[in-house]
């Protein structure tokens, strides 16, 4: 019996190739966009933590500085003084390459000796007598350096050639004294874009004489202070004990010892709410497949119910038939899960590259990154393809066994049972709608939360969709039936009589309208208020920026040269200035923007709540800071209170005297004046000064004169310049959403399009009586594409609210709790009208194949079929 039933299933399969196909890519699509976010997000972060340990090896924990760098002589003391064995010096910095300037190179300066016994990746990958070559050659010969040989090919260089870099406005010639060969992809990612020195020569390339950027540390395991950190091996065992105490007592107060792996993890954690904001989006549009899949699956089984009657009454029980159906739709999964995960793959290395640069323009730097395609991830796309799968099948699967055999036989059993089933739905929708709102905002600062109530409430607009279809219809019904007759009434009628297929496409189209117009509303929200701010916050006519390694011992000096000859200009009216540089406070270093104010740059803060007139007197003379929104809201920090940053005096406290609004991050940073910071800290120059022009001046002249006073490596820029840039950056920043977006309304518009397809052989009967009783096919075309566009048009009314309240707690919820800003609502009419416009259309166009085949349909063939 079995392989007769498996036989008779097969054979209806084939019959019915659209179905089928329209299944498969429904699994695939949803499995492809999951996969290929994390695929992408995660090569992302594990190409800048392998950078990280390229230099690090086996050491387990790194004394890392500010701007400022570490004064060599601190590794000295450690070294001699201290008896610590096991450290290495480090320096890097990014350099230019003349020849080819649009691209930049990390430049790694080490001790040769000492980095052979921390083990680090680029040694391993060289047998041991090339290793010890290289490295006597780089501490015996000046100026040479190493890079591997897939770069030297790409920049056609050989060994003992010579290679011009461009650093601290200077080039510097390095030869190329051997050429490292990665056994791997690994390894050939990490060494794509460095170039390997020895310190002497890093710090004279870079004009970092007696500076260090990191010192590597490698713990005893025998230490009690030095447990390894988990997932680290415990073979490690050097000699020399090291104690975490002894390190500390002799740390400036710009410089911290922490761990190889809370480095990487805090790292990663940065980058925690827009990883799960992303894969929010991939898990959106596998709930948009998965009502394709139910929308498939019911319809394969629907069209099965004469003969899966035809099997109950022969005797074929009702776990037999739950089986089949099952079996089939794990069949079906597994071939739409290896398909959706080939998708996922190559969607993957598109999506690389925009996730890369957002973190690259939010948070951290990534020099290069591979997609890197883990067994574990592909497991979690295994899971979630199957799984989404199976549950989406199990209501038609339930369905198919609940009837006897002969109400399964009677379609109009179907329906009725739809109905009721809407109707608990819709009663259902009438808890989760409430439940996702109560979720979204008494759920405290949980990003998971906000996110789960979005889906909540999408949930319960899709739920609630069959049953205000079922409403409109009538009202459509009534409305063109005394306009048009019995033509006019055909369309409303037609799809309330198929509720149970129409429905649940209208809702999947419906989702995937409710989220584009939801984020549509958010991001121009986002786009009006960062652009609000950037008008306010650029007060200055023209910036000049000052690039380069804060480590320089000159660079103060030079920078306070160049201001000086800027205030000299006579078309200058005034100048502020700005440093970034970074503060130790609570054992992590918190980004600082040290300003020199004048009367304009002072009205520029935008203040999240009233200020005094003794703001700024506070600012300048006491010790104060003004935190921004982001700042404030991850860190709990509210005025009056006091935040501890680490000085060379010992800890201090700073006052917290205000809070105002900044976009240019989510972690959020302190601003302090720069008669504080100068008290405190040492000075390391600027990062941009700003100049404010005199009334009538004409300020092109005037930024050519600028031009002419700065090197090649600092840029002189117009507010109008730069506001455009950041919102290029700000679009660049949502790129990836609008991708993922759209990627759904496919998902949804192939929905669409299998409803009518099913349609099309369910009404087979239909169809040939109309076409008997004079209907000619240009009607009945007309007929089909006016239902069409009815679901469309039900599914963007509907979406409106769905998306307006979407974009409300996307706003209010979500993007405050994962990135700690807050934004006004601009309402646009525009997206409302685009989006319907996009349900109207899509099912328009997803309907006129269906149409043009039902229009064909020969009325005797048709009347056979019974």
């Amino acid at each position: 019996m079995s392989s007769i039933l498996d036989r008779a299933n097969r054979n209806f399969l084939w019959q019915h190739p659209w179905q089928l196909a329209l299944a498969i890519l429904g699994i695939a699509l949803g499995v492809a966009v999951v996969i290929s976010i994390d695929l992408a997000m995660e090569s992302s972060l594990t190409a800048f933590e392998q950078a990280g340990k390229a230099f690090s090896g086996t050491a387990t924990h790194r004394i890392i500085a500010g701007d400022g760098g570490l004064d060599e002589r601190l590794y000295t003391r450690l070294r001699v003084e201290q008896g610590i064995q096991k450290i290495a010096p480090v320096i890097s910095a990014y350099v230019q390459l003349t020849q080819q300037a649009d691209e930049s190179f990390k430049l790694v300066g080490i001790d040769p000796f000492i980095e052979k016994s921390l083990q680090a990746v680029w040694p391993q990958q060289q047998n041991a007598n090339k290793t010890s070559d290289f490295l006597s050659r780089l501490l015996s010969e000046p100026n040479t350096a190493l890079m591997s040989e897939q770069t030297a090919r790409r920049l056609h260089l050989k060994i003992n050639d010579e290679l011009t870099v461009m650093a601290d406005n200077r080039e510097q010639r390095l030869k190329v004294i051997g050429l490292l060969a990665p056994d791997n992809a690994v390894s050939e990612q990490v060494l794509a874009r460095l170039i390997i020195t020895d310190i002497a020569t890093a710090q004279e390339v870079l004009g970092l004489f007696g500076r260090l950027s990191s010192i590597e540390v490698l713990m005893d395991k025998n230490d009690p202070d030095a447990a390894p950190a988990p997932g680290r091996s415990a073979a490690y065992t050097p000699s020399l004990a090291i104690t975490l105490t002894k390190i500390r007592a002799m740390l400036p107060a710009n410089a911290l010892l922490v761990s190889t792996d809370s480095q990487s993890e805090s790292m990663k954690e940065m980058t925690r709410a827009f990883s799960i904001n992303l894969k929010a989006m991939g898990l959106f549009s596998l709930l948009v497949g998965m009502f394709l899949i139910y929308n498939t699956m019911t319809f394969l089984v629907v069209q099965r119910r004469r003969l899966i009657g035809s099997f109950r009454a022969i005797g074929v029980t009702r776990r037999q038939i739950f089986k089949l159906i099952i079996g089939e739709a794990f069949l079906l999964a597994i071939i739409g899960t290896l398909i959706g995960i080939a998708l996922g793959i190559a969607l993957g290395q598109g999506l690389l590259y925009l996730i890369s640069e957002t973190i690259n323009a939010i948070y951290f730097r990534i020099d290069t990154a591979s997609l890197m395609v883990t067994p574990v991830q592909i497991g979690k796309g295994v899971l979630l393809g199957i799984g989404a799968t199976l549950l989406a099948v199990l209501p038609p699967a339930f369905e198919a066994t609940r009837f006897s055999p002969v109400t399964v036989l009677t379609r109009s059993q179907l329906e009725s049972g739809s109905r009721r089933l809407i109707k608990i739905a819709g009663l259902i929708s009438l808890v989760l709608i409430p439940g996702g709102m109560a979720l979204a905002f008494f759920s405290g600062k949980s990003i998971s939360s906000g996110l789960s109530s979005v889906f909540l409430l999408l949930s319960g607009f899709a739920l609630l969709t069959p049953v205000c279809t079922l409403l409109f219809m009538k009202l459509i019904e009534r409305l063109f039936g005394r306009m048009l007759g019995i033509l006019g009434r055909l369309p409303a009628r037609m799809v309330s009589a198929e509720v149970s297929r129409t429905g649940i496409a209208i809702a999947a189209l419906m989702i995937a309208v409710a989220a584009t117009i939801g984020m549509d509303l958010m991001i121009g929200s986002f786009r009006q208020t960062v652009a609000q701010w950037l008008q306010v916050s650029l007060p200055a006519d023209l910036y000049v920026s000052l690039p380069g390694e804060k480590m320089t011992a000159d660079k103060a000096l030079a920078d306070q040269r160049l201001k000086e000859k800027l205030a000299k200009l006579p078309n200058v009216q005034m100048l502020s200035s700005v440093l970034h540089t970074k503060i130790i406070s609570d054992d992590e270093f918190t980004q600082v923007s040290v300003f020199e104010l004048n009367a304009k740059l002072k009205k520029s803060f935008i203040f999240k709540h009233n200020v005094d007139d003794d703001l700024w007197n506070r600012f300048e003379l006491q010790q104060s800071v003004i935190v921004t929104e982001p700042y404030a809201y991850h860190h709990e920090v509210r005025i009056g209170q006091k935040i501890l940053l680490k000085t060379a005096q010992g800890k201090l406290p700073f006052e917290v005297i205000a809070i105002y609004a900044d976009y240019k991050g989510d972690r959020g940073h302190l601003a302090m004046s720069r008669q504080n910071y100068l008290h405190f800290w040492p000075d390391l120059g600027y990062s941009g000064i700003g100049v404010y022009a005199k009334d009538g001046v004409d300020l092109q002249q005037l930024e050519n004169q600028l031009r002419k006073l700065v090197t090649a490596e600092h840029s002189v820029k117009s507010n109008r310049a730069i506001y455009k840039a950041s919102m290029e950056i700000f679009e660049q920043t949502f790129t990836i959403t609008e991708t993922l977006r759209w990627l759904s309304a496919a998902i949804a518009f192939t929905g669409v399009f299998s409803a009518l397809m099913a349609l099309q052989f369910e009404r087979t009967r239909q169809l040939g009586i109309l076409r008997a009783i004079g209907i000619t096919p240009r009607q009945l075309t007309a007929l089909i594409v006016s239902e069409t566009g009815l679901m469309g048009l039900v599914a963007g009314l509907f979406a409106i609210p769905a998306g307006y309240v979407v974009a409300y707690v996307l706003i209010f919820v979500v993007y405050q709790r994962s990135f700690g800003w807050t934004m006004v609502f601009y309402f646009d009419p525009w997206v409302i009208y685009q989006g319907l416009a996009l349900a109207f259309i899509a099912a328009l166009l997803a309907g006129i194949f269906p149409a043009l085949k039902m229009a064909q349909t020969k009325p005797a063939e048709a009347l056979r079929t019974e």
